[in-house]
C-alpha cells in the first residue's frame, strides 16, 4: 500500500481520440441503461443495452429522437419529458425514481431511474444525463405480497365478521335454553329424580362452557376488528375482587386448591368492570386448570405508584418452559397442540387477557419456571388522569355526557354477575380428573356415580352381561355414556390411554370405547398398541372424536380402528355401535374357540399317532416273541424222545393213554412201563396243545398288526419333516390361537419376547407343546383363587440353547410330583388325560432339547423348553440372553 505522503503520480497525457474512445468503451460496458439529452429532451446519444430496449438497431439511431419517437406509452413520454425538464430547471440531480416502459417488444418493465442535469463550464445547464436498471422482478414480488397482505386482511376482517355474526346467532338459542334450564332445577331441585338431576346439570354445565367460548369468540372478533369499547366506571377494585374470589373459592376448595387474596387496597379506580372481570377469570381459570390437588393458588393486588397498580395472579402448578413463554400471548394457540395434549381450550384466554389490559391503557407479563409455578402480572392505570381523559372523550363521542356513564354502570355490573355464575357452572365436577389427576381406584371420578349397576337379577348374570371400557379425559362425556351403556354393560373408565393400557392387560373388556385426543397416550396409540398384541388384538376399539373430515376418519381406520363415531352423535347410534362391535366380539371368540379345538384335535391325532406307534412296536415285540415260542416248540426233543421210550419198552404207546391205577397183580417193571407211557403221551398232547394256541396268537397279532399299519399309513400322509423356526413367531401364533380362551379365562397375559435364534424342529409338534402349556396354565389360573390372574410367556437366549417359559399365578405343582408329570398318563387335574406332557417330554427328546418344571414367581408353576439353537444361528445380544 503506498504511503499517502508521497507525491502524485501525473495522470497519462491522452489525446483527446483517446478520450472519446475510453468514454465510449465506458458507456457501451456499464451495466445500465444510459442516455442524454439536449435541453429540447432530444435524444443526443444512448448506450447498447438502452438501443435494444427501445427497439434500435444501434445506439446512433437515437439521436433526433424523442421520447413521443419510442415505444413508450403517450404517457410515459409525457412522464418522461416532465421529470426531464424539472431537472433541468432545478440544477438538481433526481434520484430512485420508480417508472414503468413498454417495451419494444410490448413487454411492461419497471424502471429504477436516476437523472443529472449537465452543466458547462460555466454552470449552465445545457442537457440531461439519465440511468435506469430494470427493477421488474423485485417490483412484481412487492405487488404480490401487497395483494397477498391486502386478501390476508380482508380474509381476516371477514373472519371477525363472520365469528361476530355467528356468535351472535348462538347466543341467543344458548340463552333460551341455559336460562330455562337453570330455571327448571332451581325450581324442581327437590322433586326430581337423582339421575334427571344429574343429567339436567351435566346439560347445564356443557351449555354454560359453549356459551362462554362463544363470548370469547365474539370479545376475540371486536378486538381484532378494533371494534371495542372500554366502558369505565369507577370500582374499588380490591373490594370487587375479594367479592369475586369468594363466589370461586368453593369451587376451588372442591377440587383440593387453596385460593387467597393478598395485598394492599390500590383504592377506587377507574376500570372496566367486565373486561377487568374476565382477565381474572382467565387467569383462575389456568391456574385451577394447571395446578395440582393441595396446591396454592394466591391472588395478590399492590399499588405500584400513584399512576398504575397491578394484578398478580400466582400457583405452584406445573409452570412453564422458556422456550414456550413467548407463545402464550397468541391467539388460538396453547404450548400442547398434540392429540395427546392434557388440557382442553380453545387457546384465546391469554390472548384476551393482553387485549383487555391494552384496552385499558395495561400490561401483561409473565414469570414461571417448569415444576414451579407460574405467576402472571397484569399492570392497570390507577389514577384518573390517563383513564378519565379516556372516559371523558367516551362520554363526549356519545353526545350525552354522564348520561351514558350512569346508564352503563348498572348493565355492566350485572354481566359482570352473569359472567361469574356461567364461569362457575362450566367448571368441571370436582375431582373429576379433568386436570390430569388420577382416577378413584375402578376408573370414575370420585364423586360420581358407580361406573355400572346391576339390574335385578343374580350375580351370575351380572356377570354374564359384556364388559366395556370408556377411555375419555373429559368427566362429562364420560358420564354420559355411562349413563347410556351402564344398564346394558359392565363398565371400566379410563382418563387416558395408559391408563386404559393398565385396565385392558387387567380385565380385558369385550368392547373399547376411546376419546382420540387425550393425555399421556391418545386414542390412536392405544388403538395401535392393541392390534399390535398377540392376544388383545381382536377386541374391538370405537373411536370417538369431534373431527369428522374424510382424512381423520381414514387416518382412524387406518390405524386398526373397528369404528369411527364423529361428534355429536345421537345416543341410539352410540348404543347401535356399541351393540355391533360386542357382535364381532362374540364372532372373534367363536372362531377363536373353534381354532383352539382345531388345534385340540390336530393334537389329539399326534398323541393318537405316537399312541399307534408305541403300539405297534409292542405288538410287533410280542409277534416276535411268538414266533420264538412256536419256533422253540417246533424244535423240541420231547417228540423225539416219547419214540425212543416206546422203541425201548417195545412197543408203542396207546393214543388214549393208561390208566393210572396199577393193577394189583402188576410187576414192578411193568408199573414203570405204564408211568413212562403215560408221561410221554402227556407232554405230546400238550405240545400240541401249545402250539394251536400260539399259532392263533399269531394269526390275532397279524390282525392288529394289518390294522395298525392301516392307521398309521392315515396319520403318516404328511411326511413328518423338521425346518428352521423362529420360536417368537411360532409362540406369537400360539398366541393368536389360544388367544380367546386367555381373554375368557379374565388373566392378564405378559409377554416378554427377546430376540433368540432359530430353532430346528417340526412346526406342528411345537405348536402343540405351547398349547398344552398354555391350556395347562389357564386352566390353574382358574382354579388358584388369586385376585388378578396371570400367565406369561417369555423366551431368551441361555448359551447354546433357545428357551421359552410359560408360568402362571395358579396354585403350582407340588415338588414331590415334578417328576411324575411326564409320565405317561399321570395328572393332578380331574378328568384330564395326563398325555399333554408325556407327548410334549417325547418330542422336546426327540428335538435334542428338554423340559422341565420349576418354582413359579409367586408361587404358580413354571415349565420351562428347552431347544438347541440352530447350526450357524446368529447370536443374539447380551440384553437377550437369560435373565
Amino acid at each position: 500500500m503506498s504511503d499517502p505522503k508521497e507525491p502524485k503520480r501525473t495522470p497519462p497525457n491522452l489525446r483527446e481520440s483517446q478520450k472519446e474512445q475510453l468514454l465510449r468503451y465506458i458507456v457501451s460496458t456499464f451495466p445500465y441503461s444510459i442516455w442524454w439529452k439536449d435541453r429540447d429532451c432530444v435524444y443526443i446519444g444512448t448506450n447498447e443495452l438502452n438501443a435494444r430496449g427501445a427497439g434500435l438497431c444501434c445506439p446512433d439511431d437515437i439521436i433526433g429522437l424523442t421520447d413521443h419517437d419510442l415505444p413508450w406509452t403517450t404517457e410515459e413520454a409525457e412522464h418522461y419529458i416532465r421529470v426531464d425538464k424539472a431537472v433541468m430547471a432545478s440544477g438538481e440531480p433526481m434520484l430512485n425514481i420508480e417508472e414503468t416502459q413498454r417495451q419494444a417488444d410490448g413487454s411492461q418493465r419497471y424502471l429504477l431511474t436516476c437523472k443529472v442535469p449537465l452543466k458547462d463550464e460555466d454552470g449552465e445547464v445545457f442537457g440531461i444525463l439519465g440511468a435506469w436498471t430494470d427493477i421488474t422482478d423485485r417490483k412484481l414480488t412487492e405487488l404480490a405480497l401487497a395483494r397477498a397482505k391486502d386478501e390476508a386482511e380482508r380474509a381476516n376482517r371477514a373472519k371477525g365478521d363472520f365469528l361476530a355474526a355467528v356468535s351472535h346467532e348462538l347466543r341467543t338459542p344458548l340463552t333460551l335454553i341455559l336460562s330455562p334450564l337453570e330455571r327448571l332445577i332451581e325450581a324442581q331441585d327437590g322433586a326430581l329424580p337423582g339421575e334427571v338431576r344429574e343429567e339436567l346439570k351435566l346439560i347445564r354445565r356443557n351449555t354454560a362452557r359453549l356459551l362462554n367460548v362463544v363470548n370469547d369468540l365474539l370479545d376475540f372478533s371486536k378486538a381484532e376488528a378494533a371494534r371495542m369499547e372500554v366502558d369505565w366506571e369507577p370500582v374499588d377494585v380490591h373490594r370487587f375482587t375479594a367479592l369475586l374470589l369468594n363466589d370461586i373459592r368453593p369451587s376451588a376448595m372442591a377440587r383440593g386448591r387453596t385460593l387467597t387474596i393478598t395485598g394492599d387496597a390500590p383504592g377506587v379506580v377507574l376500570l372496566d368492570r367486565y373486561k377487568y372481570e374476565r382477565i381474572l377469570l382467565n387467569l383462575l381459570s389456568n391456574a385451577l386448570k394447571f395446578s395440582h390437588a393441595g396446591g396454592r393458588i394466591e391472588v395478590a393486588l399492590r399499588a405500584l405508584d400513584d399512576a398504575s397498580f397491578e394484578l398478580c395472579v400466582r400457583d405452584d402448578g406445573i409452570g412453564i418452559s422458556g422456550d414456550d413463554l413467548g407463545k402464550l400471548f397468541s391467539r388460538f394457540t396453547q404450548i400442547d397442540g398434540s392429540v395427546k395434549r392434557r388440557y382442553e381450550g380453545t387457546g384465546l384466554g391469554l390472548s384476551l387477557v393482553k387485549q383487555f389490559a391494552e384496552l385499558m391503557d395495561g400490561s401483561v407479563s409473565v414469570e414461571s419456571e417448569l415444576g414451579r409455578g407460574t405467576a402472571v402480572r397484569v399492570r392497570l392505570p390507577r389514577s384518573a388522569a390517563c383513564a378519565a381523559q379516556r372516559h371523558a372523550a367516551d362520554a363526549a363521542g356519545a353526545g350525552d355526557g354522564d348520561a351514558r356513564h350512569h346508564a352503563d354502570r348498572g348493565p355492566s355490573s350485572v354481566r359482570s354477575t352473569a359472567q361469574t355464575r356461567r364461569w362457575l357452572s362450566a367448571l368441571p365436577p370436582a375431582g373429576a380428573a379433568s386436570d390430569g389427576s388420577p382416577l378413584a381406584p375402578g376408573g370414575a371420578a370420585p364423586d360420581a356415580e358407580p361406573p355400572s349397576r346391576s339390574p335385578p337379577g343374580s350375580a351370575g348374570a351380572e356377570a354374564d352381561r359384556p364388559l366395556l371400557l370408556l377411555v375419555d379425559d373429559n368427566p362429562d362425556m364420560r358420564q354420559f355414556m355411562r349413563v347410556l351403556l351402564s344398564p346394558s354393560y359392565r363398565l371400566l373408565e379410563a382418563a387416558d390411554g395408559l391408563e386404559a393400557q393398565r385396565l385392558i392387560e387387567r380385565s380385558p373388556p369385550h368392547v373399547i370405547v376411546s376419546d382420540v385426543m387425550m393425555p399421556v397416550m391418545s386414542g390412536i396409540e392405544l388403538t395401535a398398541w392393541l392390534k399390535a398384541h398377540p392376544v388383545l388384538r381382536h377386541v374391538p376399539i370405537i373411536l370417538v372424536t369431534a373431527r369428522a373430515d374424510d382424512e381423520a376418519v381414514a387416518s382412524g381406520l387406518d390405524g386398526g380402528a373397528d369404528e369411527y363415531l364423529v361428534k355429536p352423535f345421537s345416543p341410539r347410534e352410540l348404543l347401535a355401535r356399541v351393540r355391533s362391535m360386542v357382535r364381532l366380539y362374540e364372532s372373534y371368540r367363536k372362531l377363536g374357540a373353534e381354532q383352539a379345538e382345531i388345534a385340540r384335535h390336530s393334537g389329539m391325532a399326534q398323541v393318537a399317532m405316537d399312541m399307534l406307534h408305541s403300539v405297534g412296536n409292542t405288538l410287533n415285540s410280542a409277534g416276535i416273541s411268538a414266533d420264538l415260542v412256536q419256533d422253540r416248540l417246533a424244535r423240541s426233543r420231547l417228540p423225539r424222545l416219547a419214540r425212543a421210550f416206546s422203541e425201548l419198552l417195545g412197543g408203542e404207546p396207546d393214543p388214549a393213554g393208561p390208566d393210572l391205577v396199577e393193577p394189583a397183580d402188576a410187576s414192578r417193571g411193568e408199573s414203570l412201563r405204564r408211568y413212562i407211557e403215560l408221561a410221554l403221551v402227556t407232554v405230546e398232547l400238550e405240545q400240541q396243545e401249545t402250539a394251536a394256541d400260539v399259532a392263533r396268537l399269531r394269526e390275532h397279532l397279524d390282525i392288529i398288526g394289518d390294522a395298525i399299519r392301516a392307521q398309521e399309513r392315515y396319520a403318516y400322509r404328511n411326511a413328518y419333516r423338521t425346518e428352521r423356526l423362529s420360536l417368537n413367531e411360532v409362540v406369537q401364533e400360539s398366541l393368536r390361537v389360544h388367544g380367546s380362551a386367555l381373554v375368557n379365562a379374565r388373566a392378564a397375559v405378559r409377554i416378554d419376547l427377546r430376540p433368540v435364534g432359530d430353532i430346528v424342529a417340526n412346526r406342528h409338534d411345537v405348536l402343540t407343546i405351547l398349547y398344552n402349556l398354555l391350556d395347562n396354565a389357564r386352566a390353574a389360573v382358574g382354579e388358584g383363587g388369586t385376585r388378578e390372574p396371570w400367565i406369561a410367556i417369555e423366551t431368551w437366549q441361555d448359551g447354546a440353547d433357545v428357551c421359552c417359559a410359560v408360568e402362571d399365578s395358579g396354585p403350582g405343582i407340588p415338588e414331590g410330583s415334578r417328576v411324575q408329570v411326564f409320565q405317561y398318563g399321570f395328572t393332578t387335574k380331574e378328568g384330564a388325560s395326563g398325555i399333554g406332557l408325556h407327548f410334549s417330554a417325547n418330542r422336546m427328546k426327540n428335538f435334542g432339547g428338554s423340559i422341565r418344571v420349576e418354582d413359579g414367581r409367586e408361587r404358580g408353576a413354571r415349565v420351562v423348553l428347552a431347544f438347541p439353537t440352530a447350526p450357524d444361528a446368529a447370536a443374539p445380544d447380551a440384553a437377550a440372553r437369560t435373565p
